[in-house]
């Protein structure tokens, strides 16, 4: 793929917001400017109701910190509005917090654990399940429900995240990204991501021999994690992180936000609507990928809502 700029791959990542003050991921972020990476940063807009951890914009002085973020050119992405049960009125009091401190509604939304407004979560995210979707617990495409905000989505998020791959390079696993899928009227693009979920996790996935590879193949890495889960000790970065950035930053690729690759895809690639074989088959890729990769009961990769 030929990308802007003559550059030969691009990277960039998602932070998840669970578990986020600004003393345990502003020297992430400090440290990331520093290189030239602007990545993705998701944020919830009301406090948790749940035993989920982590700041929202409601706090002002986290609010001023993720507006800085926005002013040095990160992106603010949307981790549902919170942690917990939220109705359809808090939903969409949440997104016009959101717009409010942001100046915009969210592009890009990534469902959360367990909530019960998540967008086509749980079973139905697997089109080999389909039968059991009116049985399915997330109801925020369901428009009987009071979770329900499938109309808002629709109109205010471009793409949303599904599954997650052990593979750096992210179009690798997912050749179809951003895609849609028939059947799923509240949605507009779907696409997947790397999954490095905490600093240990993170640093196996980028280091340097796969960051050698994703160069040597020209693709497309957009790595999911927790910023806020080891990166930072004692106010110190890990050391192997900043390491292995240093090596990436050095490289000829394209640093921008998730969005901006997102969009980019689009437009080269179309967001054609994927067939139901091709859907089954990256369904079957993420569940070989996930069991390779645990000692789990592979049936239950299906049907638990929590997994990345």
């Amino acid at each position: 793929m030929i990308y802007p700029k003559n550059k030969k791959f691009a990277f960039t990542i998602i932070d998840d917001t669970e578990g986020d003050e600004v003393t345990n991921t502003k020297p992430v972020y400090d440290f990331l400017s520093s290189l030239g990476f602007k990545t993705t940063k998701t944020v919830w807009c009301l406090p948790p109701k749940d035993s989920f951890k982590g700041l929202s914009l409601s706090d002002y002085h986290y609010r001023q910190y993720i507006k800085k973020l926005q002013r040095d050119g990160f992106e603010i992405a949307l981790h549902n509005v919170g942690s917990g049960r939220f109705t359809r009125q808090d939903v969409l009091d949440g997104l016009e917090i959101f717009r409010q401190f942001i100046g915009k509604y969210p592009e890009i939304q990534i469902n959360h654990a367990l909530n019960p407004d998540n967008i086509y979560w749980g079973i139905k995210r697997f089109f080999l399940l389909k039968p059991l979707w009116r049985w399915d617990r997330f109801k925020g495409d369901n428009a009987e429900s009071i979770y329900f905000w499938g109309d808002y989505h629709k109109k205010h998020i471009k793409f949303t995240r599904n599954f997650t791959f052990d593979s750096l390079i992210t179009t690798k696993e997912d050749s179809y990204m951003p895609y849609r899928e028939k059947g799923k009227e509240f949605a507009n693009y779907w696409f997947s991501a790397s999954n490095g979920p905490d600093i240990s996790k993170f640093n196996k996935l980028v280091n340097q021999a796969n960051i050698d590879r994703l160069i040597l193949e020209g693709g497309v890495a957009i790595v999911y994690t927790h910023f806020a889960q080891g990166f930072t000790k004692g106010g110190h970065l890990d050391r192997t992180f900043q390491k292995n950035m240093t090596y990436l930053a050095r490289q000829n690729g394209w640093f921008v936000p998730s969005g901006e690759i997102l969009n980019y895809l689009l437009e080269k690639r179309g967001g054609e609507i994927i067939s139901s074989g091709q859907k089954f088959g990256l369904e079957l890729k993420w569940l070989l990928d996930k069991c390779a990769c645990s000692s789990a009961d592979p049936v239950k990769f299906l049907t638990v809502e929590s997994i990345p």
